[in-house]
């Protein structure tokens, strides 16, 4: 099944009412730029700029981290192992990119680190 996986999304949440929790949020990014400088330099990975907003299925801000749109079995699990003991109390969707739909790809597949946020799901069409 692995083989359908096509790249790796990861969502870390934040309360941007919370100046503490957007604080420690922001470093947080910081912290996963600095140890993925490499991948992130090569082009395996990319991280966006903070969402201080809900977007899509999103429901309150967040940044996002992905794959570049490959599979590399190491090097999510380097990112998953590093997200596991780095990232405090945030919430953190990990979620496959599979020809399977959005849908599934966010609930079915999905990972969770910390407290699970309710997604807004019926934006998907799949």
């Amino acid at each position: 099944m692995a083989s359908r996986i096509r790249s790796y999304d990861f969502h870390t949440y934040f309360n941007g009412s919370d100046k503490k929790e957007t604080e420690f949020c922001l470093k947080f990014r910081d912290l996963v730029a600095a140890e993925f400088a490499e991948e992130l330099a090569s082009g395996k990975i990319h991280i966006e700029e903070p969402w201080n907003r809900p977007i899509g299925p999103h429901p309150i801000n967040m940044w996002e981290l992905d794959t570049a749109g490959v599979y590399d079995p190491a090097l999510v699990g380097r990112l998953i192992g590093f997200y596991q003991l780095n990232h405090g109390k945030l919430s953190v969707l990990i979620h496959p990119r599979t020809s399977d739909g959005d849908l599934k790809d966010h609930t079915e597949y999905a990972l969770w680190l910390g407290h699970k946020q309710r997604l807004m799901t019926d934006i998907f069409t799949d």
